[in-house]
């Protein structure tokens, strides 16, 4: 904690982070919160708790972390999910996967069984749908998205809970390859490579003190 805390706070005092953004394990707010206090006495910080990303409170925090000179918000796993990602951020990254397929399948029907090849039709088949889902949706709330908050630096306490991230993979039967697909670790993956592209592919920290 005391190292993912100094992290952020002297990247935020040397004027190389505006906005640091904690995600912790919900029974770890508090705690988080007053190590964080512990070390650094005179921070400005926001810590969200379950009430605040309840469906009332949930434009008015949105609004506070966006407005507001915070030296760290920190956010549950749980409320960092509630935090929306842009329809256009998800509609670009189903489309590239889309052609990563496509080029897949042109690839494998150059002689290497149809099996693969129907394999690899059937996950084309799921993203279109999820495309096509994107562009039926409309967000309940008119919140903010998790790119307009300014959230500059993430640092993900107990990274462990966002594994089983879903693949593309000429291979089929391979032990060991999990088979699941965990929409946590998607939402997680499109909110670092937001953060990763305004820091030149840096700017995120996983952490884990879990083996």
């Amino acid at each position: 904690t005391f190292a993912m805390a100094a992290a952020a706070m002297e990247l935020k005092r040397l004027g190389l982070a505006r906005k640091p953004m904690f995600v912790v394990p919900n029974h770890m707010l508090g705690q988080f919160s007053s190590e964080l206090l512990l070390l650094y006495p005179g921070a400005n910080v926001l810590a969200a708790g379950k009430d605040d990303f309840a469906s009332a409170g949930r434009r008015e925090l949105m609004s506070r972390i966006a407005t507001n000179n915070w030296d760290a918000v920190i956010v549950t796993h749980s409320g960092f999910e509630r935090l929306p990602i842009s329809t256009a951020a998800q509609k670009q990254f189903f489309q590239t996967q889309l052609e990563e397929l496509e080029a897949c399948i042109r690839e494998v029907k150059d002689g290497r069984g149809s099996r693969i090849v129907k394999e690899i039709e059937r996950a084309k088949k799921r993203l279109e749908f999820k495309l096509e889902s994107l562009a039926a949706e409309h967000r309940k709330d008119n919140t903010l998205t998790f790119e307009e908050l300014g959230v500059d630096r993430l640092f993900v306490d107990e990274a462990q809970a966002f594994k089983n991230l879903f693949y593309t993979t000429k291979m089929t039967r391979v032990a060991g390859l999990p088979q699941s697909a965990s929409e946590r670790a998607f939402d997680m993956l499109l909110k670092v490579q937001h953060v990763q592209r305004i820091n030149g592919g840096g700017g995120v920290v996983f952490a884990t003190g879990t083996p």
